[in-house]
Order: structure tokens, then C-alpha cells, then sequence
């Protein structure tokens, strides 16, 4: 399975995976034909809606409302994080013998605030809703603005769809089976491996992107209150989970006795000696390169928090809310995943888990994921209702933040006119971008379903190009108080540490952990990102987005609009 993660699943023939890489170019150059004639048809209808300086814009105001407070951003980047997906690290560390899964998530942790930093600082230059299409496109190029939005916008619709397909196999599925387990109940392990199957996959994810196009369509305000209450009884949940592996590593809870009472009498040691006769070094030494090879596997959570940037004509604190909430996120779920990462191996044993880890799955149990196993550890019905429920709601609310991302994006390009003027439009009574978030939810679905009743989306992960995304912000948000000398001075990202402006400093530490990030997801095997079909669509994705790009300009340009003047404005509010 994949998640943004890239863990191989058994692939389809080579010549299958060409073929349908042959025909999404076809696709790709049949959409930018019709973004066209879209664009060429919105002319007479950008005439009408009312411009800014002289036509630039499409409207003459965004529409969109400040209704997000600083702790709703927070929030909102605790999500992006994913925190469940700490079951990955634990999923894949026998696979890198002598890493320090600790020591891998600090070095992430620092990455990630040094790319959070330069995100929110840019946002506190550019309060404006669309992300890095406005950073880049007002400061880099207006081309690397829009490819690298249009890059970021895509998986993160992608993503909505096969996250959905996640809630399901990694936060339902074990749910059910391990209620079995402990209730002795076949039905529920059936039900649990139904959510394990492709229409479970896909009933799962449907539901909620249709649940999730509702409540965004009524509002962000709507919206970010049911997410403050759902994420506190998440994270209470969350906590629940920690303090049960607390309990576990000093003696109140014992996996070994509570795994065999469910698996037979020498269930625990038979596997770790199974994985020892397969190859396994269950003590190696510490190992400086395994724990760098390891880091990929908790960057690509929290790098994701910057994400809120997508909606920051929206956030009531323009200065700094972004900065709090991009830097808390981490900082907060950093240390939740730390706790996880060192009472996990102790309360569940760092042999097992490596052994577990390297044979894949753990007989007769399914799942070797780190709740099921906590579950295991609770040994209680209640216990494991509380763990597991907390990671559901964790999950199906990341489809939300991926969601939230993918419509802001496609809007921002709207209101420049780099895509039919439709997406622009705001309902006037809840004052969100209607189309986009239809938009949103359609090539949601469409991943869902390609990923639940096919094999080509389950090889295919965007994990390169969002790396490589971040590392162009980063690396331009260095360059930013130099290159816009003037726009830094006069705004609230001019922050010195002896002399030196914050941004430089964050962005080359960020620039140099991200661009070693996309180096791993490139020779990292294990990881998986490196497919041949992966590479085929990140190249066409790339493609795409640079056909679009020179299309609508051209035809902005047909319609009078001076595009290099509309670059220098900041766009509106």
C-alpha cells in the first residue's frame, strides 16, 4: 500500500504501465486543449465580473472571508502531519538495520520547522489564499509559481482520494479484527476484512469525501469547529494510546503474556527467531547511514504542515498565525511521535517489532500495524475501542486537510485567469470557492477508485514532486530578502539573527534536509517512490502544468491583459 509513503505493492506488467502512462499524456495534452477554449470563453464573461488594476483579476475581491483562527491553523497542520502515519516508521524498521527511529524523527523535526518558518514567513509577506502559486509567481517566475502549485494541487486531490482508501485499511480494518480477536467474534473479523478489501476501500473513502464536500462547501467556519472538537477527542485518544505503551514499558501491560493468549504459547519468540533464521540482526550497532537512510519516513509527515499556507487570506492573524500554528504543529506533534517511537519499541519490544517489521505480518494476526499491536498490549475491548477510534478520526480528517489544500490552489490560479474563471466563483452565502471544491471532490473520487479496483495507483507515489516543491520554496525563500530587497524591508518576514534575515537561514536549512529527502525517495528500494510508472507521472504531471501554464497565458494575453504587470501586484483580498 501507499499512503503519501511509497511501500511497494506487487506491480502490473511493464508494458501494461506504459501503455496507461501513453494514454494520461494523451489525456494531459486533450486537457490543455480544453483549458484553452475554456479560457478563450471566459473573456467575455472576466469583462463583465469587474477587475482590479486596469482587468488584471477576474473579481474584485476574493470573496473568501478571514474566519480561521490561529489555533484552527494549528490544528489544521497537526492533520497535514498525519500523525497515524507513525505506523509506517514502525511498519518498515527492521528494513534499515541500526537506525535510530528517535534520532530520524528529530533530524525530520528540525527540517520541517526550518521549512515551516519560511513558509509562514512568506505567508506574513503574501496573505493570500493559493500558497506557493503566490510566493513564487510574485517573487521567483510567474512559471515555477504556477507548475509548482499546479504540481502540489494535483496530488494533493490525489491524495484526498487514496487517503480515503488509508482510513479504511489502516484505521477501520484493524479496528474490527482486533475486537474479533479479543471477543472471540468471527463476524467482526469479517467485517474487518471487508474494509480491507478494495469496496471497502472505496465505500469508506466515498463517504467521506462526500461528507467532506458538504461541510466545506458551507463554510471554513463550519468546517474548523467540527475539527477543533473532533481532533481534541482525537488527540485525547491519541494520548490514551501513549500512555497505554508508558504502561507497557513499566510492566503494567505485558504484550508477550496478552499475544499469546490470542496466537498460542510461543507465539512472541517464535517470530522473532523466525525473522533471525530469515536474515534479520535483531542488535545491530547504531548506524549513522541507516538512521539518515531512515529519516524519509517521518520528513514526508511533518514537512506536509506547511500546507496551511493554501488558505492564508483566511487566517484572522496575518502576521503570525501561520508562523504559530506551522511551528507549534510540529513542535507538538513532534514530541507525540517521539513518545510513540521510544514506548512503542519498549513497550512492545524492539526485536519484535523488527522481526515483525522485517517478515511483513505477524501470524495469525493481519495487521502489523503499531495500534493493533497497542491494542494487543491494552488487552481490553475499551482500550482498543479508544486507540483505534482516535486513529480513525485522525485519518478521515487528513482527507479534509488535503481537501481544504487541493481547492484553494485551483482558485488561486482562477482569480489570476490561469483557469476557467468558473473556478473563481464564490457562493455568496458561505462564501466558499464552489467549483473548486467540486472540482476537488470528482478527481478525488477518481483516485480512490483507480486505486481501489486497480493496480497502477497503488505503485504511484507524488512524494518527489512535493519534495522537490518544498525545496524550490525553500531555496527562494533564502534568496527572498535579497532578491526583494525593498518588499522585506517594508514587511513583517524582516526578522535578523546578526544581521542575518530568518528567512535565509530557516530556507537553507530547509533546502539542503529537503533536497536530501528527494535524494532517498530517488535510491531508496524500500521506499518505493522510484517506480518506472512513478516516474512516468511525475514527469507527465510536470508536463502538464507547463503546457497549461504557456496556454492560459497566451490567452490572457489575446485578451489585453498585461501578464507582467498582473505579476507585480499582489493578488486580492
Amino acid at each position: 500500500m501507499q499512503s503519501r509513503l511509497g511501500i511497494r505493492q506487487p506491480t502490473t506488467s511493464q508494458c501494461t504501465s506504459y501503455a496507461l502512462c501513453h494514454s494520461l499524456h494523451y489525456f494531459s495534452q486533450e486537457i490543455c486543449i480544453q483549458v484553452g477554449k475554456e479560457l478563450a470563453m471566459d473573456q467575455s464573461r472576466i469583462a463583465g465580473v469587474g477587475a482590479v488594476a486596469g482587468g488584471m483579476f477576474v473579481r474584485k475581491s476574493s470573496g473568501l472571508v478571514r474566519t480561521v483562527t490561529t489555533l484552527d491553523t494549528l490544528l489544521y497542520c497537526i492533520l497535514q502531519i498525519a500523525i497515524p502515519y507513525v505506523m509506517f516508521n514502525f511498519a518498515v524498521y527492521g528494513l534499515y538495520p541500526g537506525a535510530s527511529m528517535e534520532l530520524a524523527t528529530i533530524i525530520a523535526i528540525v527540517g520541517s520547522v526550518g521549512l515551516g518558518i519560511t513558509y509562514a514567513l512568506f505567508s506574513s509577506v503574501y496573505p493570500r489564499s493559493g500558497g506557493e502559486y503566490v510566493f513564487l509567481s510574485r517573487t521567483a517566475h510567474p512559471f515555477i509559481g504556477f507548475v509548482v502549485s499546479f504540481v502540489v494541487t494535483f496530488w494533493q486531490m490525489y491524495y484526498t482520494g487514496v487517503n480515503g482508501a488509508f482510513a479504511a485499511t489502516i484505521g477501520i480494518a484493524p479496528l474490527f479484527t482486533i475486537l474479533g480477536w479479543q471477543t472471540e467474534n468471527a463476524s467482526l473479523i469479517g467485517v474487518g476484512q471487508f474494509f480491507d478489501s478494495p469496496w471497502g476501500w472505496f465505500l469508506v473513502g466515498a463517504v467521506v469525501i462526500a461528507f467532506f464536500t458538504a461541510q466545506l462547501y458551507v463554510g471554513m467556519r463550519t468546517y474548523f469547529k467540527y475539527q477543533k472538537w473532533v481532533l481534541s477527542l482525537a488527540l485525547l485518544g491519541y494520548l490514551i494510546f501513549i500512555l497505554t505503551l508508558v504502561l507497557g514499558t513499566v510492566g503494567v501491560f505485558d504484550f508477550k503474556t496478552n499475544l499469546e493468549a490470542i496466537s498460542g504459547q510461543g507465539a512472541y519468540q517464535n517470530l522473532i527467531d523466525t525473522a533471525s533464521s530469515q536474515g534479520l540482526v535483531l542488535t545491530p550497532r547504531i548506524s549513522i547511514s541507516s538512521t539518515m537512510a531512515f529519516v524519509i519516513w517521518p520528513a514526508f509527515s511533518f514537512l506536509f504542515a506547511v500546507l496551511s499556507v493554501a488558505f492564508s487570506g483566511e487566517i484572522k492573524n496575518v502576521k503570525r498565525g501561520q508562523l504559530y500554528g506551522i511551528v507549534g504543529a510540529n513542535l507538538i506533534a513532534g514530541t507525540l511521535l517521539l513518545l510513540v517511537s521510544y514506548f512503542g519499541r519498549m513497550a512492545i519490544g524492539d526485536a519484535f517489532v523488527k522481526a515483525a517489521s522485517f517478515l511483513g505480518a505477524i501470524d495469525p494476526l493481519p495487521y502489523p500495524w503499531l495500534t493493533l499491536l497497542a491494542s494487543v498490549l491494552g488487552g481490553n475491548v475499551l482500550l482498543t475501542l479508544i486507540i483505534n477510534l482516535a486513529m480513525v478520526l485522525l485519518l478521515v480528517y487528513t482527507i479534509a486537510s488535503a481537501f481544504i489544500y487541493a481547492t484553494r490552489g485551483a482558485f488561486a490560479w482562477a482569480i489570476d485567469g490561469m483557469a476557467p474563471s468558473k473556478l473563481a466563483e464564490v457562493s455568496e452565502r458561505y462564501h466558499t470557492p464552489t467549483y473548486t471544491i467540486l472540482l476537488a471532490a470528482v478527481v478525488g473520487l477518481a483516485s480512490l477508485a483507480l486505486y481501489s479496483f486497480t493496480d497502477y495507483m497503488r505503485i504511484i507515489s507524488g512524494i518527489i514532486p512535493f519534495g522537490i516543491a518544498f525545496m524550490i520554496v525553500a531555496f527562494v525563500g533564502m534568496l527572498f530578502p535579497y532578491i526583494k530587497r525593498e518588499v522585506y524591508q517594508a514587511s513583517p518576514a524582516k526578522i535578523e539573527i546578526a544581521g542575518v534575515p530568518l528567512m535565509t537561514i530557516t530556507g537553507f536549512i530547509a533546502t539542503l534536509i529537503t533536497a536530501f529527502v528527494v535524494y532517498l525517495a530517488f535510491v531508496d528500494d524500500t521506499y518505493a517512490a522510484n517506480s518506472t510508472f512513478s516516474m512516468w507521472m511525475i514527469v507527465i504531471v510536470f508536463a502538464v502544468a507547463a503546457i497549461w501554464y504557456f496556454v492560459a497565458r497566451w490567452v490572457r494575453s489575446r485578451q489585453g491583459v498585461d501578464m507582467n504587470a498582473l505579476y507585480k501586484e499582489i493578488p486580492i483580498e
